[in-house]
């Protein structure tokens, strides 16, 4: 059956457009052999770049959809100091050409589709990155003899390639920091540019670290980035399961490296998030926002105003790093309150509970200390009300902090507390390898010892009174046992007019109350005691603090000092407390222990009680401690009755003179109670007599 006309005319168009495609394939392929397309590909590119252009594997013609070149295994030359020879591999290429222009001897490409890309973005150790193309730098070669830069075309290399559309595929990117060390790798799923009225539209998904992200938005036309005539704008929004990040950029015109804008809009509300760029992302506090503008260049980088939130505790400020060696930083942050405790869950702002006793107040737990960041860092930081876990909020915080290579220093550091006001410095030294030398200075007044109870979980144990603590230590180590065990300086801790509540306190060793308890041979606690004032001077020397009745005790009743030591070394105290009763001999009828003696561990000291008499006890112990490098005053003292205001003597170590009191003779003395009569049975299987 013959065909119908119409469809012999269909045959016959076929038929021409066969003879067509193939005489223009022969045709290009005669004129524009697809090895001279590759040097007039290559030399155009290394002409802009000033990097060399291989293409290594199988170059052709394809006619449809479009003209297009397609060639494998392409290559981009990577910087001379780089840490391989290519800085971009591409597996696949298909590019559009334009005719028209190819006629003219140029390579106007409409699209490019590249597929299998492998680009590695690194630095040297000045922080130069090898995307810095000296030929883009230094205006190509294919600037005139002017000086003037050739004729810009739509996007792409500037007037010689030309580029309406680009598409990438399966693209693997790799950043080195050569300053850093740091090394990062993104997969690229796909990425299209198009271009529009306004430049190029953006839409992208990226894999990193199986996290996905969608990157939408517009760049400025790439000619106008290569001309480098006008600021280069960049908008984009990048999309993530828990994660919201907003750019405003532009990349400011000038002499390369080129300077480059970023308003900042962020928030991320999902650990997930945090996960490809920091090893413990589940430490950090959400949700996280930031808001700032930066300012980068080649030497530093600047963010100011900065809006920072964690888990809705705002500051606000300025910070700078400049790229110097060593690196140099400077920040300012301020807020009305931040509060640290929403970083433990379930622990509330001043109302911790009390801690479990540990058999050691210090251990042997490395301190993050030993090896401060190797740069230079001003940091001022000031809190209107600070909250954290098991302390009375903080008010009016303000800490400045100085980092230098191998040494910090936090001076002034000062806030109010409980009612009170505390103020010090902090110093850390780590140089020349040696263990970290740490100096502690704080001097703190008015606080109110009830306030402080209650934040550690004591409830109102205590009542009333102020507290007075003044440090000035000097400690070396590598922990906290090691820094308690080197302590040089003095440590004073006063507190007057307070009221202990009844029976053993719900956190410390508990030595004041069984103290209490012991010296007036009492099985029962007391439903409170008044405590007028309570010393504790100890000027420590290689972790050890001799006691010479600088530590002491009184209450309405009863004036109490000790002598001893106590260990820091292996955490430990031997003690003994000599009361002496405030009431006339005559009302005295309370009878007392003559000497108590505390010793074992700082946490858990034992008690117990001495057999002799008071005047031995004393001069036994004056005697002992003597040896020890006792003064000839304490000797004196412990020698003499017990003193009436063992406080004083215990805060400045000098008794005050007695005062002459007018009245009739006292009665004579009785003489204590013997031990055996003071001790009842109960009292000495308590104490393990």
């Amino acid at each position: 059956m013959s065909a119908s006309p119409r469809t012999k005319r269909l045959l016959i168009a076929a038929g021409v457009l066969v003879l067509v495609f193939s005489g223009t394939r022969l045709v290009l392929q005669q004129a524009f052999p697809p090895s001279r397309i590759a040097e007039m590909l290559a030399a155009q590119v290394s002409s802009r770049t000033g990097r060399d252009l291989h293409i290594r594997g199988q170059l052709d013609w394809r006619l449809l959809p479009r003209l297009a070149i397609v060639a494998d295994d392409l290559a981009l030359a990577n910087a001379p100091w780089g840490s391989r020879l290519d800085m971009a591999r591409i597996r696949h290429a298909a590019l559009q050409i334009e005719l028209w222009p190819l006629l003219q001897g140029r390579v106007r490409i409409h699209s490019a589709a590249l597929d299998g890309v492998d680009l590695l973005l690194e630095t040297d150790a000045r922080g130069v990155g090898n995307w810095q193309l000296p030929g883009l730098m230094h205006g190509g070669g294919g600037a005139g003899g002017d000086g003037k830069a050739p004729p810009i075309g739509p996007i792409g290399l500037a007037g010689s390639i030309d580029i309406n559309a680009l598409r990438l595929n399966d693209v693997q990117l790799a950043y080195h920091d050569g300053v850093s060390g740091e090394k990062r790798a993104l997969a690229l799923r796909r990425l299209a540019l198009d271009r529009d009225d306004a430049g190029l539209k953006l839409d992208a998904e990226a894999l990193l670290q199986e996290q996905r992200w969608q990157v939408s938005g517009h760049l400025g036309p790439l000619e106008q980035l290569l001309a480098n005539r006008i600021d280069w704008p960049v908008k984009a929004a990048l999309r993530s399961e828990g994660a919201r990040i907003d750019v405003a950029a532009q990349l400011l015109h000038g002499p390369a490296p080129r300077a480059a804008r970023f308003d900042i809009d962020a928030t991320i509300d999902k650990a997930a998030a945090w996960v490809p760029w920091l090893d413990r992302a589940g430490q950090v506090p959400l949700p996280l926002a930031l808001k700032t503008t930066l300012l980068l260049n080649a030497a530093s980088l600047r963010a100011d105003p900065l809006l920072l939130s964690l888990a809705g505790q705002a500051l606000q400020g300025s910070a700078s790093v400049s790229r110097t060696r060593p690196w140099q930083a400077q920040a300012r942050l301020s807020g009305e309150t931040l509060d640290l405790t929403r970083l433990r869950p379930g622990v509330a702002a001043g109302g911790g509970t009390p801690a479990a006793r540990r058999r050691q107040l210090f251990d042997d737990t490395p301190l993050p200390i030993d090896n401060l960041p190797h740069g230079n860092l001003a940091l001022e930081l000031r809190i209107t009300r600070l909250l954290l876990p098991d302390v009375p909020p903080l008010s009016d915080f303000r800490a400045d902090a100085r980092l230098r290579p191998g040494s910090l220093q936090i001076e002034p550091l000062a806030f109010g507390l409980a009612g009170g006001q505390v103020r010090g410095a902090v110093t850390l030294q780590t140089a020349g390898g040696a263990a970290p030398r740490l100096n502690l200075r704080v001097d703190a007044g008015g606080l109110s010892p009830q306030t402080l109870a209650r934040a550690a979980g004591a409830g109102d144990y205590l009542s009333g009174g102020q507290l007075q603590l003044k440090t000035d230590l000097a400690l070396t180590g590598r922990s906290a046992s090691a820094l308690a065990a080197s302590a040089d300086g003095e440590l004073l801790l006063s507190v007057t007019d307070t009221t202990l509540g009844e029976g053993l306190a719900p956190f410390g060793s508990n030595l004041l109350p069984q103290l209490l308890r012991a010296i007036t041979l009492q099985p029962q606690a007391a439903k409170s005691t008044q405590v007028q004032c309570a010393v504790l001077r100890l000027p420590f020397r290689n972790g050890v603090a001799q006691v010479d009745r600088s530590m002491a005790v009184e209450t309405p009743d009863l004036a109490i000092s000790a002598v001893g030591r106590i260990d820091l070394r292996d955490q430990s105290m031997e003690l003994a407390f000599q009361p002496t009763s405030k009431r006339a001999a005559g009302l005295n009828t309370t009878p007392l222990a003559a000497l108590v003696m505390a010793k074992g561990p700082l946490l858990d000291p034992k008690l117990t009680l001495d057999a002799k008499g008071a005047a031995g006890m004393a001069l036994s112990i004056g005697a002992a401690v003597a040896s020890g490098g006792l003064s000839m005053l304490g000797r004196n003292l412990l020698r003499q009755a017990g003193d009436l205001h063992p406080c004083q003597v215990a805060l400045t170590g000098v008794a005050a003179a007695p005062k002459a009191e007018p009245g009739p003779k006292s009665a004579p003395a009785q003489a204590p109670p013997s031990p055996q009569q003071a001790l009842p049975g109960l009292l000495r299987k308590l104490f393990k007599k």
